[in-house]
């Protein structure tokens, strides 16, 4: 009897893996347009609240300075520093991966004049954790591109 009651034990807790599993599995195209949308308003957030909302308490952005600047410091940098009224940005070659709980959005961000003409190019890796019902960002790091030239 106990060897029963122990396999029925196992397979409710199986099933119930199987299910959260199967969970993020079945949402996840609700997912990536919801990572891509907190992308987006990251990408033009002016304010603080904004960046309170998309950050996670432990998040960690590690920078060029060799600075690992937490949720609070990355916040008053980024308001404090924020892109000429000019400056257009949009995104390019962006990449979700979900797993399980756990996301990993890449890509370009090109930034241009009024006029169009491109001053810059950051490529981008952010990640991403689903906790209480919601997304939020974890860690972020981006690097300039550079011109590269091919020799032949």
């Amino acid at each position: 009897m106990n060897r029963f009651l122990l396999s029925i034990l196992l397979s409710l807790v199986l099933s119930s893996s199987s299910l959260h599993f199967f969970k993020y599995a079945s949402s996840g195209e609700k997912d990536r347009k919801e990572l891509l949308s907190l992308e987006d308003e990251w990408l033009n957030a002016r304010d603080a609240g904004t960046l309170e909302r998309i950050l996670a308490d432990d998040f960690v952005h590690p920078v060029p300075q060799g600075v690992f600047l937490n949720k609070a410091e990355h916040i008053e940098w980024y308001v404090g520093h924020l892109p000429p009224a000019n400056r257009k940005t949009r995104f390019d070659h962006m990449r979700v991966r979900i797993y399980g709980d756990t996301a990993v959005v890449t890509g370009m961000v090109i930034a241009g004049d009024e006029s169009g003409k491109e001053v810059g190019r950051t490529v981008f890796t952010d990640v991403f954790v689903h906790h209480d019902s919601r997304w939020q960002a974890v860690n972020a790091q981006e690097n300039p591109v550079e011109q590269v030239t091919r020799h032949r």
